[in-house]
């Protein structure tokens, strides 16, 4: 197991891994740790470009998600321009907008960072959104990202994997977590923050790495994003996967464009949430007869609501392929 030398608060270094087995170890022990040089440097450069020009077009066209406060501020709008200066955009639903993003779902190591922590389970992508934190943006409430399942969990239900596009320093809002608290139960939340903070663990330790890294913790650590009082712009990745049965944040299956679905292999439709788990949760019935959108391991026929004398009509499989090919 590999450790930053730098000094954080309660003497705590921080946990950090150049392989998938020492993350792993981290994870156990912390639940979190960080995967340094987890991105190329031309995935770096890659992914940098391809948000910086989404994020500039969003705002240029009206529709980029901005805050002058931060994540969790209640002044969250779409708008447009005058997000160049705000103190935080969120660029949503990453796999339609480039090919990159798909690709860093598909992350060998992130996927099994997955398998690892979900011992097995089928599991799929619940949300992928890069954030970008600029100074004056605040801290975000203390959290864990199972906290809405009410009740303890033998191990956790989600995994979030932050790349890092920038370097995340303490001034710059790096996300906080507190070391070990996946192994206490949850804390009372009518509690100021650091009494929160000492009844799981004893400290807020701010997780910082250089651009290319990859922070990962699991979905019953507690954390938040810090103020940034830096004139520095914080730019990070969150690719957040969840086992078969937990809702996700985003349903893909509603969400992807016609021509990316066009574009996507069976892994990527099944990280995405085309495949039914034990013919048990996330079956797609056809829309319409020539509907492409199907599960990757089950299909069913079109079938509207039939009455007498209606010309609404069934479509057997083998028929419906024939319409799909047309």
């Amino acid at each position: 197991m590999m450790f930053a030398t730098q000094n954080v608060s309660h003497s705590h270094r921080l946990a950090c891994a150049t392989t998938v087995e020492e993350g792993w170890n981290n994870l156990e022990t912390y639940g979190y740790t960080i995967h340094e040089n987890f991105l190329s440097e031309e995935q770096l450069s890659v992914l940098n470009a391809r948000l910086d020009e989404q994020a500039e077009l969003e705002r240029e066209q009206g529709v980029a998600a901005l805050s002058d406060s931060g994540h969790a501020g209640e002044d969250r709008h779409f708008g447009g321009v005058e997000g160049a200066t705000a103190a935080f955009q969120h660029v949503n639903f990453l796999p339609n907008k480039g090919s990159m993003f798909r690709d860093l779902m598909r992350h060998p190591a992130a996927l099994s960072y997955c398998q690892h922590v979900f011992r097995g389970q089928p599991f799929n992508l619940v949300t992928q959104s890069a954030l970008i934190l600029r100074r004056g943006a605040q801290a975000q409430i203390l959290h864990a990202d199972q906290q809405a399942i009410p009740f303890a969990t033998p191990f956790p239900v989600m995994l979030n994997i932050m790349t890092c596009l920038s370097d995340f320093e303490a001034e710059m809002g790096a996300t906080r977590i507190v070391p070990g608290s996946h192994l206490h139960p949850s804390p009372d939340m009518t509690l100021e923050r650091d009494e929160a903070v000492a009844a799981i663990g004893g400290a807020l330790v701010p997780l910082t790495a250089k651009a290319g890294s990859a922070l990962i913790w699991e979905s019953r650590t507690w954390h938040c994003q810090w103020a940034s009082t830096s004139p520095k712009t914080r730019k990070s990745i969150g690719t957040v996967y969840g086992v078969h049965f937990v809702k996700p944040q985003d349903v893909y299956p509603a969400i992807i464009h016609d021509d990316v679905y066009e574009t996507l292999t069976e892994e990527e439709k099944r990280l995405l949430g085309f495949e039914v788990a034990f013919e048990y949760g996330g079956r797609i019935a056809p829309r319409r007869p020539d509907d492409q959108r199907s599960n990757t391991n089950a299909r069913y026929p079109y079938v509207p609501e039939l009455r007498r004398g209606s010309p609404k009509r069934a479509v057997p499989l083998e028929a419906m392929k024939v319409a799909q090919a047309q």
